[in-house]
């Protein structure tokens, strides 16, 4: 496996048509307790709109790869990576503002925030339920207090 990647690397605050470049840059290689992720595909969601258009200038230096929901194929692990498999089809909304994010070919990310793909999904569809679903999980069960056997 070649030790390089492509990204889409935001390069500057702005529009679509000029923020964004394609680079090759470092395959990540997982830690201790992380996976690497061939990422099948990601999505652009608000927080990405967001942080491409400058809102969030402080907590992010350019240039970056940007990105937060994924759905990839497991491809390799780090040592006491033990839940994954090479092979294994996974989702996960990587940790926001924090290391590489996924508009990349590759991923790492620790493997206590990855679950297995759903058979019945498509990689397109669960990489676009990461962030809405976490962000539907603090509005209803955390901020409203909703509780199973409740309708809403």
């Amino acid at each position: 496996m070649s030790t390089s990647m492509r990204v889409m690397e935001l390069v500057r605050f702005g529009d679509t048509d000029t923020s964004f470049a394609a680079r090759e840059r470092p395959r990540p290689e997982p830690g201790p307790g992380q996976i690497l992720v061939r990422v099948i595909a990601t999505s652009v969601n608000p927080l990405d709109l967001q942080t491409r258009r400058g809102d969030y200038r402080d907590q992010v230096a350019l240039p970056a790869v940007i990105g937060n929901d994924v759905s990839g194929v497991v491809v390799g692990t780090g040592p006491g990576a033990d839940d994954f498999r090479p092979g294994d089809e996974v989702w996960y909304l990587a940790p926001v503002f924090a290391g590489q994010g996924t508009y990349a070919e590759f991923h790492v990310v620790d493997q206590a925030l990855v679950a297995r793909k759903p058979a019945g999904l498509s990689h397109i569809e669960a990489a676009g339920l990461a962030l809405v679903g976490v962000t539907a999980w603090e509005a209803l069960v955390e901020r409203a207090g909703v509780r199973a056997g409740e309708r809403v």
